[in-house]
């Protein structure tokens, strides 16, 4: 099963819907093919660049050994941090960079975003934007 929906993803070029689907779904598979999607890919969209960081982050979370899962945590987040700090506008890059630091030990991070992150996305969040209602109701779990 695994197999295959690594294949129909690598073949099938994955929309923005689809890759935030995948965030939204948070099944291990799924965000592990996506990532190796994203990964092979040669040119990303800022969006897709979020998603991938994101989802190297949660990659993190699923290995084993502590220096692989340091090692994709800091480069997910490495790479996470400096697309919002190119873009500190955008809410819902604002949101993961919130999410992750709010679901990780805060030694692993050396500064907290998540009261300026949270704020910015509350009060920047637009209605109509697609994933509107998950992330408001995730933010204020």
């Amino acid at each position: 099963m695994k197999f295959f929906l690594l294949l129909f993803l690598m073949f099938s070029s994955p929309s923005l819907s689809d890759v935030r689907a995948v965030y939204q779904s948070q099944n291990r598979t799924k965000v592990l093919a996506m990532l190796k999607v994203l990964e092979a890919k040669s040119n990303l969209t800022t969006e897709e660049q979020c998603y991938k960081a994101v989802f190297l982050c949660m990659k993190a979370d699923y290995l084993t050994w502590p220096n692989e899962k340091l090692a994709a945590f800091k480069k997910g987040y490495g790479d996470l941090n400096t697309l919002v700090n190119s873009n500190p506008q955008n809410a819902e890059y604002r949101y993961h960079r919130y999410m992750i630091e709010k679901h990780i030990p805060s030694w692993l991070i050396e500064q907290s975003h998540m009261k300026e992150d949270r704020a910015y996305v509350l009060a920047n969040l637009k209605a109509s934007h697609p994933m509107s209602a998950f992330i408001r109701k995730t933010i204020e779990k």
